[in-house]
């Protein structure tokens, strides 16, 4: 009987931790290395290798073709202290795509591509508790899928017939396998304890909102929230009224900043009366940030569609000025008399008018 009750104790915590962290937005962390491998045709003068390590969507480490080593962009001591860039080098990956596309003595018919994406990713709840975690070591062939790393069996898996013959030959190589699996496990390990806070990455997103007139119906507005400058990149954005939220008529996606930064937004299709009630909602590790829309707000837009129109009106009113001056010069230097304000010109001279 109690060892009934304590199983049923232990599912209930268990059920209840799960369901607070998915009530709550659980954080993804990653430690990923790309590697781009290429063949090198006639005619071809461009880099035939290129890696770089990505943590945390950010660049933090990058292979230098003329150095043949690993420069990092990141000096953070926090990141490298448990983890550092695979050593598989640089003629190993363009010998594998070589021998891939039948290159012979480094000829190689056409252009041909091997890719690797190596790493691990942890996924936590806001309690800090670690709900999933995944290590990959993956090849990718003239785009397509090639073969894999099952780290838990450490075995090759092949992902097309073409790789039937890499896949026996690799799980042949048994110290390659455990050496690979020791990288792993340190990257997970790693990424397991890792703590945005410790190394001060975090940036808080910046909200705006504004409204433009909608293309080919005047009655309508499109209500658009911005939210810029965040970091890391899982965000959540919603538009509401009155705390009920609406459906997007567009949305950007999370798109890069020049700053190591992102930004997104997000657009809604409003009436042009409708003034009160509107926010923009974002959900970034686990806080939230919100931002209101108003009748100043709406005012402030149409005064500034409207003095955009203005804007425009003049400088076409402008330009016709100018060309009419232009012309009116352009028939003086060829001997003709024009009238402005008054004087009789002519190429030779000018005579005031008695206006009177």
């Amino acid at each position: 009987m109690t060892d009934s009750l304590d199983l049923t104790l232990v599912f209930t915590l268990t059920v209840t931790s799960f369901l607070f962290c998915y009530n709550f937005s659980s954080a993804r962390h990653h430690l990923l290395y790309f590697y781009t491998a290429l063949t090198k045709p006639d005619g071809f003068s461009g880099p035939v290798f290129s890696a770089v390590g990505v943590c945390e969507d950010r660049r933090i480490s990058r292979y230098s073709n003329e150095e043949q080593t690993w420069k990092r962009d990141c000096l953070d001591a926090e990141i490298w202290r448990n983890t550092k860039e695979p050593r598989d080098p640089r003629d190993w990956f363009l010998h594998q795509v070589n021998a891939l596309a039948n290159c012979t003595n480094s000829i190689c018919d056409g252009l041909h591509t091997l890719q690797r994406r190596v790493g691990c990713e942890v996924e936590k709840c806001p309690d800090g508790s670690v709900i999933h975690v995944n290590a990959f070591d993956e090849y990718g062939y003239d785009g397509e899928q090639f073969i894999a790393f099952n780290s838990a069996t450490m075995q090759w898996i092949e992902k097309t017939p073409k790789a039937k013959e890499t896949r026996m030959k690799w799980n042949n190589q048994r110290v390659r396998r455990q050496v690979l699996q020791m990288v792993l496990k340190n990257c997970m390990n790693w990424i397991s304890t890792f703590n945005d806070s410790v190394r001060g990455m975090h940036s808080s997103p910046v909200l705006h909102m504004f409204a433009s007139v909608a293309p080919r119906d005047q009655s309508k507005q499109i209500l658009t929230c911005l939210a810029t400058g965040f970091y890391p990149k899982l965000i959540e954005m919603n538009i509401t009224l009155n705390n009920i939220t609406l459906q997007p008529f567009s949305s950007s996606e999370v798109r890069p900043n020049d700053d190591q930064t992102f930004q997104i937004r997000t657009s809604v299709k409003i009436h042009r009366d409708e003034k009160r009630g509107y926010e923009c909602r974002v959900l970034q590790s686990n806080r939230t940030y919100t931002t209101s829309w108003g009748k100043y707000d709406h005012i402030t837009s149409q005064k500034h569609h409207y003095l955009l129109e203005g804007l425009i009106a003049v400088a076409v009113v402008f330009a016709v000025a100018v060309l009419l001056i232009m012309l009116l010069i352009y028939k003086g230097i060829n001997g003709e008399f024009i009238l402005i304000k008054g004087i009789k010109c002519h190429i030779s001279r000018c005579v005031a008018l008695d206006l009177m």
